[in-house]
C-alpha cells in the first residue's frame, strides 16, 4: 500500500467514524439497559478509536 493511499484511508475512516459510528453509538437509546451493557456500548467507541489509531500506525510503518 502506498502512503497516498494510506493517508486517503486513514481520511475516510476518520470522517466515518466521526460522523457515522459515533453518532449511531452516543444516540442509542440505553434505557432498561444493565450497567454492564451500558459499559460495553461505551466500550465500543473506544474500540473505533483504537482501531483507526493503529490503522495510522500501520501506514507508517510503526506496527510490526
Amino acid at each position: 500500500m502506498s502512503m497516498v493511499q494510506g493517508i486517503i484511508g486513514i481520511s475516510i475512516g476518520v470522517i466515518m467514524l466521526s460522523n457515522v459510528f459515533m453518532s449511531i453509538v452516543k444516540a442509542q437509546n440505553t434505557t432498561g439497559w444493565s450497567t454492564a451493557e451500558v459499559a460495553l456500548w461505551g466500550v465500543l467507541g473506544l474500540a473505533g478509536v483504537i482501531g483507526l489509531v493503529y490503522g495510522t500506525f500501520a501506514v507508517f510503518n510503526l506496527v510490526n
